[in-house]
């Protein structure tokens, strides 16, 4: 259940997944339900590739049979959000789109350290 899990932190970002809630720096990111869906489930695999199949299926359900392109147009307001609550120089998570593939939250941190 979501109330057992920690708060997941990928650079300056944390997603509270039980008390629905991402802040960056210390500052609420204001997301919608399936926004905050969407990044809690890329949060939890930092630096994992999601293929867009899984981000469909565990973000808006199996049955879903609209277009994929929602989930573009989300990941786009959750990269804007994110963007919009960084302070300067923040060290704000990017989501990586994976052509062909689906998406991947890369921190920020853990990239400067490896390369």
């Amino acid at each position: 259940p979501a109330a057992a899990r920690p708060p997941v932190t990928v650079g300056e970002l944390t997603v509270d997944i039980a008390g629905r809630r991402a802040t960056l720096g210390g500052r609420e990111v204001v997301l919608r339900a399936k926004e905050f869906d969407l990044l809690a489930r890329l949060a939890e695999q930092p630096g994992i590739a999601v293929s867009r199949e899984t981000l469909m299926a565990e973000v808006w359900d199996a049955h879903w049979y609209g277009s994929t392109k929602t989930l573009d147009v989300h990941i786009a307001a959750v990269r804007r959000k994110l963007a919009a609550a960084a302070g300067p120089g923040a060290e704000l998570p990017r989501i990586a789109t994976l052509r062909g593939h689906g998406y991947r939250l890369e921190d920020p941190s853990r990239s400067l350290a490896e390369g």
